[in-house]
């Protein structure tokens, strides 16, 4: 699958909202529609990705923090398909334990 990282200035004019103030920096992550968002944060000094899975229900961890871009789409994509197929693999995996 094909995912697309479009600036959130860009994807609020396709939803047909107003454009916020978005940074540079900022993205909406797409496939048929936005699933995610990406974008930069000083976080103890340092420049980090932060990416954030926004789809219903969202079971945790629907968040997280990366050093790069290409790593934060990877980190995101791998939760957004994870949850597509239908949850979460670590709270099966700790279920079936009991």
């Amino acid at each position: 699958m094909t995912y697309l990282l479009r600036g959130m200035r860009a994807q609020d004019r396709i939803e047909g909202l107003e454009p916020l103030d978005w940074e540079e920096n900022d993205y909406a992550v797409v496939d048929e529609t936005r699933f995610g968002r990406i974008y930069t944060q000083q976080i103890h000094g340092k420049m980090k990705w932060r990416w954030f899975l926004q789809t219903l229900p969202t079971p945790s961890p629907n968040n997280g923090v990366s050093d790069t871009l290409d790593e934060a789409k990877a980190a995101l994509v791998k939760r957004y398909e994870d949850v597509k197929r239908g949850g979460d693999a670590r709270h099966r995996r700790r279920s079936s334990r009991r």
